[in-house]
């Protein structure tokens, strides 16, 4: 046995209501009792996965390194593979390989390792064909916390033999990008699926004075022109009631109106792309 981690984070798309979250601690707890349970959320939306793996893949650093158990899994009892990822950054996430955890995965400095979990002597017996949360993924998330070496979790199999995530990649043409949309948060902000890094390779800077071209794509060959928007620090940096884009709290860059709502003005949704243009 290795070294206990004493950190294991959950999220689900169980609710509170029918006690399933409790069920899956009650099986960790029985296996390592010195354990710190931390829920990230169990409100995602039922069977959600593009949601699921949006919130995992900020929501998770600052527990890192740690085990990540997180359970969207509208496939369960078929065919999909259960499966421990290792990241380079030391964490394990267990769930299903369904594209959950890849982006999750990325942001905590990318895939070491991945196994199938094969090993039948680490499950709860018996198993129930609608709730390997409990039965698969809760206990081998607890024995990985007690040391328990993924080797011997199941056999390892190739990265790209996974099941990708549900959104694209963004994509650069010197200043501009095509990029998708993420998610829309309570408030009516757009999260876009570009992270600072990206900024900062094509060279957009907060202190300098930039606008970017923001453009709706209806189809391959016709986009809606949503204005130029500055690029600020925080909401307040512009008037009450305008837009701005920003890198907000997850880390994304974010088209958003102070005070008011993004995805109500420019009828946006999740997946609709976005082009932007550096000016």
């Amino acid at each position: 046995m290795k070294k206990e981690n004493k950190v294991i984070t959950f999220t689900s798309d169980f609710g509170f209501e029918d006690g399933w979250e409790a069920q899956c601690k009650a099986v960790i707890l029985s296996i390592i009792p010195s354990v710190k349970i931390i829920d990230i959320t169990h409100q995602i939306p039922s069977y959600d996965i593009w949601k699921g793996s949006f919130i995992l893949s900020y929501a998770l650093l600052p527990f890192s390194p740690a085990i990540h158990l997180a359970v969207i899994d509208p496939g369960v009892g078929t065919k999909r593979r259960p499966i421990v990822i290792k990241s380079k950054m030391g964490d394990f996430l267990i769930g299903p390989d369904n594209g959950l955890l890849i982006p999750a995965a990325r942001s905590l400095g990318g895939i070491d390792k991945v196994v199938e979990i094969t090993n039948q002597t680490l499950w709860n017996h018996p198993v129930s064909s609608t709730f390997h949360a409990r039965d698969i993924f809760a206990p081998v998330a607890a024995y990985i916390a007690r040391g328990f070496d993924i080797n011997k979790v199941g056999k390892e199999i190739l990265e790209n033999s996974l099941i990708k995530e549900s959104w694209d990649e963004p994509k650069i043409k010197e200043n501009s990008i095509l990029a998708q949309v993420l998610d829309i948060d309570k408030f009516g902000t757009i999260r876009l699926n570009i992270k600072t890094d990206l900024l900062k390779k094509i060279g957009v800077k907060i202190e300098d004075e930039i606008y970017i071209g923001v453009y709706k794509i209806i189809n391959k060959r016709k986009s809606k022109y949503l204005g130029d928007i500055a690029y600020k620090n925080t909401f307040n940096d512009i008037d009450r009631g305008s837009p701005l884009l920003l890198v907000d709290s997850s880390n994304y860059l974010s088209l958003a109106i102070n005070m008011g709502s993004a995805t109500k003005k420019y009828s946006i949704k999740r997946g609709e792309r976005l082009f932007l243009k550096i000016k």
